[in-house]
């Protein structure tokens, strides 16, 4: 066979493409395949509500603790009520410690949603001293599955600050259910277990005041939904009375089936303690970069496929002489393309036995499995994608290479070669997609040194914090942690950054706005290293601090529009509380940088109210200070799990979204950019063929290899601009847009990125024209007239 290089590279970039389409497809399914299994799901409702505040409309996936009762008393057409409620939880299982979200759910929890059981029986789940845990859980501490009967040790801390221990009997193992489930726990018991770890003294069945993190309803009766939605108004009121600072506008009813798809759909669910959804661009991004690979790949195919086909002219000549019909023709090519794609499929399905697993490494959230003998939809979809890009592969060939009458080809009329606006398309949408890959690839990368070195306005390194629950446990542990010198401060706190707070309005005078509230102790200002721009810090054990003042952000002053020294405003908190202002302190992003910054509010607490400790030290230090911290939890709570987490940890979302789409952007940009090279090398190749008389006349008559480069290339660089404004536009475009999407702060492409983009792109393009214009323009002319 000629051309086996050509073909060959063909080849392996349809594999690529093919494997990239294949992942997308596994990342598309495995995004619609949440919550899958459950037969119940078109007849389990989650009660949720819409609140409106200063013109903002938010959704919100919790309901009123009280709301459960009534609904049972009240409500005929519902079936079942499943309150659901999670919270962490330290368990012993012989002499294993470990910690784990534990579940606390109503009776008819397993009559709503579909789990495996294993061993035991769902008539267990009725009584309150049984447990179920998943078999991942029984195998990972009893190295077995079936261990129905033995015990498990829940630890509860007490409200005098002591932890007991709570005996528990496991009444049944059931299948973990997969990573795109809204139920990702290990253990669940019956819900009136949860008012043992309640520490809340305002948390009552029968309060408005606090809520239940999920209220289910099963509705056999479809048609029944609108009238209860109706009902349920009723009980907007006595919510409302009860919480004045949160109102609420209507409650509404989210059926179980394509409720993730709801969650993630703007805007955002909030309060939401189930197992979250897939962001709509983890799912389209991928498909995105798929598709464009495989259109490269496409257009590559198309312009070898010309290029090869030129030395077959007579072969079709002598066929239509002798009878052959231009359609048996047409599915000759058809047929060797069809064949070629195939081999590329089996390729690309070689390659996606290591690229599957590579792109699921990249998220913990993704589960994805390569698995043909049981995903018929799967085997569908390798179906139609080898037909699929067999077509467009091969269509235009095949219909153009036929074309020719058999006179014109034989007598040596046909001209054949060089270039069409049908491959200056091809080519120009190769440059197009390689050169936003690049720009993409840049985009992120730069954007990534950005955000990891963004002011948030609190310490990113250095700082390791610990739950300790009570002031007990913090005084404990502070002690025993006292006598580390690289521990440069030590400080408790009840709220902690990122991401730990509460969020209530506050007004000033006639304004009111909706602030994040965090509650701190001694030395947390300087453990975070957060900075006092005016006014002063709260004063050490100050009872008067720690009832009425409070330390506000730079972006709260400006909410409430003070254009003079915000020091002495009187705040109003709850309607009732007022609170004054003794400090201003730099803007702190304790959201990070996902969502818009916040106005934030700092109150002053006693120990008694501490949840946690937290630790400065040296960022080199970090790892050696961990392990001490690690060693004297263990010695002090031996009952309990270390829990300490450094800030790092909690900020590393960000780093690693940009260095992932870093590398899927770089990896498409580098496969991209090979084949627009492979493919603007072999349309040259063909320019070159029908140009080769006129290159040898212009070296006769003196042409410099300048201007024969001119000649042969002049079309190309034509595109390759035109190419550049078009992709240069789009790459900023679209990076702009998916960046917007992730996050509030980031760094925009630049006129460098986009310059360095372009010009990588140019230097792609001359790498592979450069050769082959350089040997040709330096051919001896003689060469190249002979045949005349």
């Amino acid at each position: 066979m000629k051309n086996k290089l050509f073909i060959l590279i063909n080849v392996f970039g349809m594999g690529i493409a093919i494997a990239c389409c294949v992942t997308a497809y596994l990342n598309w399914q495995y995004s619609d395949d949440w919550d899958k299994g459950h037969v119940n799901a078109d007849k389990i409702y989650r009660v949720q509500f819409w609140r409106e505040f200063q013109g903002k409309r938010d959704r919100y996936g919790i309901a009123p603790m009280a709301l459960a009762g009534y609904i049972k008393q009240n409500f005929k057409d519902v079936s079942k009520t499943v309150r659901y409620m999670t919270s962490y939880c330290d368990m012993r299982i012989g002499d294993e410690v470990f910690g784990d979200q534990m579940v606390f759910a109503d009776s008819a929890f397993f009559d709503l949603f579909t789990f495996e059981l294993k061993y035991g029986s769902f008539e267990s789940f009725h009584d309150k001293g049984k447990v179920f845990i998943s078999d991942k859980v029984a195998k990972k501490y009893f190295n077995k599955e079936d261990v129905v009967g033995k015990p498990l040790t829940q630890i509860v801390l007490g409200s005098d600050g002591v932890r007991r221990p709570k005996e528990f009997i496991i009444g049944g193992v059931f299948k973990k259910l997969p990573l795109n489930s809204s139920f990702g726990f290990d253990v669940i018991t019956l819900f009136d277990n949860f008012w043992d770890i309640n520490l809340d003294k305002d948390l009552t069945e029968t309060t408005w005041k606090r809520w239940s993190h999920v209220l289910w309803l099963k509705i056999d009766d479809p048609s029944k939904v609108a009238g209860i939605t109706k009902q349920l108004q009723q009980y907007v009121e006595p919510q409302n009375k009860a919480r004045e600072d949160f109102k609420i506008g209507e409650y509404f009813l989210q059926n179980f089936a394509g409720m993730m798809r709801s969650n993630r759909s703007q805007p955002r669910l909030d309060s939401d303690y189930l197992g979250g959804s897939i962001p709509d661009e983890a799912v389209t991004v991928p498909a995105i970069m798929a598709a464009m690979l495989l259109l490269l790949a496409c257009f590559n195919f198309t312009n070898t496929s010309i290029a090869i086909s030129s030395r077959r002219l007579k072969e079709i000549g002598i066929r239509k002489v002798m009878g052959g019909m231009r359609v048996q023709l047409v599915i000759q090519f058809l047929a060797e393309n069809l064949i070629l794609c195939f081999l590329g499929l089996v390729a690309g399905l070689l390659m996606a036995e290591w690229l599957v697993p590579t792109y699921d490494s990249l998220w913990p959230w993704l589960e994805l499995n390569l698995s043909y003998s049981d995903n018929a939809g799967f085997l569908l979809f390798l179906a139609a994608l080898l037909f699929i890009t067999a077509i467009i592969a091969g269509s235009y060939p095949s219909f153009y290479i036929t074309s020719f009458e058999p006179v014109s080809i034989l007598k040596g009329k046909a001209k054949f070669g060089g270039t069409n606006w049908f491959t200056r398309i091809l080519l120009g949408g190769q440059f197009v997609i390689s050169l936003v890959s690049i720009i993409m690839g840049v985009a992120f990368y730069k954007n990534g040194n950005y955000q990891r070195d963004y002011d948030l306005g609190f310490a990113t390194h250095g700082v390791i914090s610990a739950w300790v629950n009570n002031e007990g446990a913090f005084n404990t542990y502070r002690d025993a942690l006292a006598s580390n010198q690289d521990i440069q401060v030590i400080a408790g706190t009840r709220h902690h950054v990122p991401f730990n707070f509460y969020n209530d309005p506050i007004k000033y005078g006639s304004l009111e706005r909706e602030v994040d509230i965090m509650e701190v102790g001694d030395n947390y200002f300087e453990a975070m290293d957060m900075t006092l721009l005016s006014g002063r810090k709260f004063i050490k054990d100050s009872e008067t601090d720690r009832r009425e003042s409070v330390i506000v952000t730079e972006e709260l002053v400006k909410q409430f529009g003070w254009k003079d020294n915000p020091v002495g405003k009187r705040l109003v908190w709850m309607d009732t509380v007022q609170l004054y202002v003794i400090g201003v302190a730099k803007n702190v992003f304790a959201r990070a940088l996902w969502q818009p910054i916040g106005p934030l509010m700092i109150r002053y607490v006693a120990p008694v109210k501490y949840q946690q400790l937290v630790v400065k030290t040296q960022p080199a230090k970090m790892k050696s200070v961990n392990q001490f911290m690690e060693k004297k939890w263990k010695e002090v709570f031996p009952n309990t799990l270390y829990s300490g987490r450094m800030v790092d940890e909690q900020l590393s979302e960000t780093n690693e979204i940009n260095e992932n789409v870093t590398v899927m952007f770089g990896f498409l940009g580098f496969f991209a950019a090979l084949m627009t090279g492979i493919g603007l090398f072999t349309l040259v190749s063909l320019n070159i063929e029908k140009k080769m008389k006129e290159i040898g006349v212009r070296k006769v008559l003196g042409a410099s290899i300048g201007n024969i480069a001119g000649v042969i290339n002049f079309e190309f660089v034509i595109n390759l601009g035109i190419a550049t404004v078009i992709g240069g536009a789009l790459g900023y475009l679209f990076s702009d847009f998916l960046m917007h999407a992730i996050w509030t702060y980031y760094l925009k492409l630049n006129y460098a990125s986009l310059t360095l983009s372009i010009l990588a792109m140019i230097a792609i393009a001359v790498g592979a024209v450069g050769y082959k214009t350089f040997s040709t323009a330096s051919l001896n002319p003689t060469k190249t007239l002979r045949d005349e």
